[in-house]
Formats: structure tokens, sequence, C-alpha cells
């Protein structure tokens, strides 16, 4: 297979859905004076910020680097409302005179309150039960599609029939009216690589669909998926992160895990053209346009596939549930939400091969979805790569990152491939998998801990990118900073693990999972 190979800094690299991610390693080399930035949460340093233009109205507008560090030179625009940006995007990605739609989530701080309480749908299912997976996987989808980030995309949909499907249950009111989020810190880096939110949607890049690889596709296209967490789950983000030293964010690392429960979805959107397929797979889905390349074209882009994943007890070796949605436009109703059909369920890798028995796969799924599955049959989505499965690169989900999400190299041979199909708990860090020549290390390097992310890469990715420096790493918040005190990690240099880490490069794969 044709995967693409990233070679980044060690020090911001971590596996998630998003993948790569690059650093501005220009403001490492400056000096301290010109590292100064203009930023301050009080009215006297606000009035010494750089302020910037093509923010949302009302917002704090600021002038950054790539890396977070506001500078009237900057390159960057961050749009802060709250303690974390909703993006930080280069300037030559927005329009001029541009007038929304912005990214403006529910702001993380609102996440320590709100956790509905009742049973949620799907316990009333049970996936342990074949007879029982189909309705599992629609009631994972009607608690999604009652959000009102999902309504607030069709507002001409008003019908609940519209989003929800009966064989699947009801979802409460309070459940339907509470907040969800996205993960914080989803930036520091290009719009155009994988990793960094762009400013109408937050969406960021994914994996790149190669020709012939899925309906029969004439033309190579990207992809770009959106991520929320609802009340449960946005209230781990909300406790994992300290913010109390100006301009920088400090992970909790013992955090790094999900309370029963917590639920996340993926929209993952498609800007192939219609002509790119014989058959237009896409047609009638719901259509966005997006900012994520320079020269501010917007791109516009179709809802082609949704991922959720679910903390589920029943789960009992991986404490979780995977589903994945592919859209079917064979299916009728106006609704583009009804036409999201499963593919299937993953509660755990397989670790023994054939016969796959703990992947779940719905043979009524369109074609092209099951034709695109995972290593062995496992499952995995029409955009993800299937030279892994769901729940193998998720596994990988830790801070700071020691292994790719799928093996290379030396890695690649066994009996090392295996560790990629273990069935680890959320708890159990996956390790490092580093492959050197001939050799796959496996042994930690001196002085580094690694933190297992409970089976998500946005997690680890947002933590490991604040590592690994004590006091903060070399990203920085812009909407906390303060001129007149800069973080002390903008003034010293590296801890000693930093400067250990950033030596090693390790290869990243270009490939997509779930939330």
């Amino acid at each position: 297979m044709d995967i693409r190979i990233a070679r980044l800094s060690f020090s911001l690299l971590a596996p998630l859905a998003l993948v790569t991610c690059t650093q501005d390693a220009r403001v490492r080399s400056q000096e301290p004076a010109a590292l100064a930035g203009d930023a301050d949460a009080t009215s006297m340093s606000a009035a010494l910020l750089p302020a910037a233009t093509g923010c949302a109205p009302g917002t704090r507008c600021l002038s950054v680097t790539g890396t977070g560090r506001p500078l009237a030179s900057g390159t960057f625009v961050a749009q802060c409302r709250g303690k974390f940006a909703d993006f930080i995007v280069p300037k030559t990605t927005l329009p001029g005179a541009y007038a929304g739609p912005w990214f403006q989530p529910n702001l993380l701080e609102q996440a320590s309150t709100g956790v509905p309480s009742g049973s949620r749908p799907w316990l009333a299912f049970d996936p342990r039960d074949p007879d029982e997976r189909l309705a599992y996987a629609l009631a994972l989808r009607n608690y999604a599609f009652s959000s009102a980030v999902v309504r607030g995309l069709t507002p001409q949909l008003t019908a609940d029939a519209d989003y929800r499907d009966a064989a699947g249950g009801t979802v409460t009111a309070a459940q339907r009216n509470q907040k969800w989020y996205p993960a914080p810190r989803m930036f520091y880096g290009p719009t155009n690589s994988p990793g960094t939110r762009e400013a109408a949607h937050g969406m960021t890049l994914e994996r790149t669909v190669r020709v012939g690889e899925l309906g029969g596709n004439t033309a190579a296209f990207q992809n770009y998926a959106v991520a929320y967490y609802d009340a449960r789950g946005g209230r781990v983000f909300q406790r994992l992160w300290k913010t109390t030293t100006p301009g920088v964010d400090q992970p909790k690392l013992s955090g790094m895990k999900f309370s029963e429960g917590s639920f996340v979805f993926k929209l993952l959107y498609s800007a192939a053209a219609p002509g790119a397929f014989p058959q237009d797979l896409l047609a009638g889905s719901l259509k966005v346009d997006i900012l994520p390349n320079p020269g501010a074209a917007p791109v516009p882009v179709r809802l082609m596939q949704i991922d959720i994943a679910v903390k589920d007890r029943r789960a009992s070796d991986t404490g979780w549930y995977f589903a994945t949605y592919a859209y079917d436009a064979s299916q009728s109703g106006a609704s583009p939400w009804k036409k999201m059909a499963p593919v299937g369920l993953m509660w755990g890798n397989d670790p023994d091969g054939a016969p796959i028995t703990e992947s779940w796969i719905n043979t009524a799924a369109p074609a092209y979805a099951l034709a695109h599955l995972g290593v062995g049959g496992r499952l995995n989505g029409p955009v993800d790569n299937p030279a892994s499965a769901c729940m193998s690169c998720h596994s990988t989900a830790q801070a700071p990152s020691l292994a790719g999400m799928l093996p290379t190299g030396a890695c690649a041979q066994e009996p090392f491939r295996a560790d990629w199909f273990r069935n680890l708990r959320g708890t159990i860090a996956f390790g490092r998998r580093q492959a050197s020549g001939q050799t796959c290390l496996t042994n930690l390097p001196s002085g580094v801990t690694v933190t297992a992310a409970d089976y998500s890469l946005q997690l680890s990715a947002t933590v490991a990118r604040a590592l690994p420096t004590a006091t903060g790493g070399q990203t920085f918040n812009p909407c906390t900073w303060n001129e007149n005190a800069p973080p002390p990690s903008a003034l010293v240099a590296l801890s000693p693990q930093a400067a250990r880490l950033q030596q090693q490069d390790i290869e990243q794969y270009e490939v997509t999972r779930d939330p």
C-alpha cells in the first residue's frame, strides 16, 4: 500500500485521529525579548494585545505564532472567548471580509457541571447478544443525533423522526439538552496538514483516500473531521487541564481516563466531488464549506462517515465499544442523518486472529463500506486505513507518543506486529514500539514515563502537545497569556526530558480512526 509517512519532531507527535502536526521551530531559537507577546486576561493588559482580524464578532481576535504565542508579527490568528482558543489558524486561510460561520463551541470551562442523570439509551440493549447489536448501534446514533450540534447543522429538519430510529429507543429531554464539547488544543500547525482545526467548523485534515480505494473512485480525495464529547466526556477534559499559569496549559496526567458512560461522536466529511465516483456515493449528503487552505478559498465537503465511541463496561477486555456508520444514498427519505447506516461495532482487537469474534459487521451496510473493512475483517470505516482497524489504532493512545498507529519497519514483523492487536484496558499504556534499523525498540528512554490515554487519540494528542517540559511545554495558550508575566517555558531552556525526546524522530503514518 502507498501510505504516506511524515517525520516530525517527537516533542509534538501524538497518534490521533488527526495524526500529525508541526511545531514552529523558529520560536525556540529566538531570544526571550523577541518572544514576549501581548496578551492578558485583565483589562489593562488586554489593551496591549496584538489584534488580528477574521474572527467572529464579539470575540478576542489575536495575532499569534504557530505555537500560540501572541506576537504582532505572527502569521496566525487565535479566536478567544474563554480559557481555550476556538481555533488558531494561518491568517491566509481567512477570506477578506469573512462573514462566517466561525467555530464557536461550548466553552470547556462550563463542563464542570451539566452531566444529565438517568440511564443512557444504549443500556437498554446488550451488545453481547448478536440479536441486539443493531439496536445498540442505533441507540448510540440516536444519542448523538439528539445533540444540538447535529440538529444545528440541519435546522430545516424539525421532526424528531428526521434524526431518531425507533429501534434505538428514546433519549430523555435532559440528555437531549446537555452541552457537547470538542477536545481543546487541537491546533498548533498549518490547517492544511493533519491536526489543526480550521476556522469555519473546527475540522481537521484526515487521511487521503487514494484512487481506486473506495467505491471505484477515479480521483484521490481528502477528508476532514470534527468530534464532540458529551457532558460526561467533556468533564474529563475540563478536569484534565490546569490553566492557572498564564499562557500555558498543564495537564494532570492522572486524569487521562474517562468515566463509565462517556460518549464521543465524530463527523467525517469528504471533499470528493460527485464526479470522483462512477456513481456519486454522497448524493444528497449534508454539505458544508470549510477553510483549511491558504488562499482562503472555501472547500465544499459532504458527510460520509460517523464514528462513535462509548465507555461501556460490558466490553470486558477493553472497556469500550466503537461504532462506525457510512452514508447510504440508496436509503429513502429527506434526512441525510437517517441515511448514515451502521457498518458495525468493535469491542476488542481479536488478538488470536481469525475467526474474528470481537467485531460485528452489519451486512446491510452500503457495499462500498463493506468492501473497506480492516485487517482480517475487523471493523473499519470508509475513510480509515484498511491496514489497521478501529480499536487497534486507538490502543496506541498515550502521552508522550512512543508508537505509531500502525507498525513499521522491524516493528511490523512478528512478534512485535501482534502488539497492535492486544486487548488493553484503557489504563494500560501501549508502550514503546519504534523501529530502528533491524530492531524494534521497546524499552522506554531513560527518565521518560508514558501514560495511557484510555483509547482516546485526541486526549493523547492534546496532552502530548503540552509535554514534555515541566512548565507546560513549547505550545502556548494565547487566551490566558499575561504580557507582564510571560510563562517560564517561554524564557528557559528545554528540560532534560524534552532535550532527549527532541533528538528522536519517529515515523507517523497518516491514517485516521475514530474519535
